[in-house]
């Protein structure tokens, strides 16, 4: 079948580590992923078409087998075999042959190429949703902040990818996830005991990502409350020890914080927050907090556009 090519036994792939987690990265350079999944029982998956068309996926059996469903045809593969992807026009399900592992490479971005991963963490934030409904909508909110900040520095951002900022924005409270209800809608002031639970989610945010998206995107995460003068959480952090994504993240979290009502606080305009962010010199970047306030005069962010609930 075309985009599909087939490699039977001898192929000569030498053999990649297990990893007991259904999906493990194992090495990235660039839009190259090299991944290490396991997928158990009868379980199907889909192969789908990418949005790339230079997109290419490997996929190497190292235990247990997969059964593909062709246009006219079963392809069975068994343990030391392989097939790549690449130029599929349309969805191809593939059934796991009893407990499979799978070494997966590919040079599509993380934020595609594990999306069955992404869903089960949208579907938490839904459930968070039902313990706060400002954590879901905040999330929404700090990934469009972030990438609007993140277009419009493109130029002098360097070693930092689009798709893992996007991961880390969205994800960055999903960690909200072991805070108790009671904390979470609690509109009065935290005491030390509750702030303990609130100090520790950007960690256990990170842990949650790591295992999918790799060490970037989870100090993106982890990194979003940290403050250039070392005054943040969870680690407390200096300027130099907090990367430029992560300077964003925090930069969109405080604006959305700053403009939205947490039942709580006192909503400021757009232009007045940003500004506010701007002078805070010894917390926020501030090449960050000069986009941020040049979005804002420009109309490109306003308060019609916020998402919606």
């Amino acid at each position: 079948m075309e985009g599909i090519v087939f490699n039977r036994r001898g192929t000569g792939q030498s053999e990649q580590g297990g990893n007991e987690a259904i999906t493990a990265l194992l090495a990235k350079q660039g839009d190259l992923e090299i991944m290490s999944q396991t997928i158990g029982g009868e379980s199907v998956v889909w192969l789908t078409p990418a949005a790339d068309p230079c997109a290419i996926e490997f996929f190497f059996i190292h235990e247990g087998g997969v059964e593909l469903a062709l246009d006219d045809d079963l392809v069975s593969l068994g343990p030391g075999e392989s097939f790549m992807v690449s130029g599929l026009t349309r969805d191809i399900p593939v059934k796991m042959q009893g407990d499979t592992k799978v070494v997966y490479v590919t040079n599509c971005p993380a934020f595609e190429s594990v999306s069955q991963f992404e869903e089960s963490l949208i579907a938490l934030l839904m459930r968070i949703n039902e313990k706060d409904n400002y954590t879901y909508r905040h999330s929404a909110a700090v990934l469009k902040y972030s990438l609007n900040m993140f277009d419009a520095m493109d130029t002098e951002i360097e070693h930092v990818s689009r798709d893992d900022l996007a991961v880390a924005a969205l994800f960055h409270d999903v960690g909200k996830c072991f805070v108790p209800v009671e904390i979470l809608q609690k509109a009065g002031k935290l005491d030390p005991s509750e702030l303990r639970y609130i100090f520790r989610h950007p960690v256990d945010s990170g842990r949650m990502l790591r295992s999918e998206f790799g060490e970037h995107v989870a100090e993106i995460a982890m990194n979003h409350h940290e403050r250039l003068n070392g005054s943040g959480y969870p680690r407390g952090l200096m300027s130099d020890d907090i990367s430029l994504a992560a300077k964003i993240v925090a930069v969109a979290d405080a604006f959305d914080a700053m403009t939205t009502d947490r039942g709580y606080n006192t909503v400021k305009p757009f232009e007045e927050s940003a500004k506010e962010l701007a002078q805070l010199k010894n917390q926020f970047d501030k090449k960050v907090t000069s986009v941020l306030l040049d979005l804002v005069k420009s109309g490109t962010l306003c308060k019609e556009e916020q998402n919606p609930e």
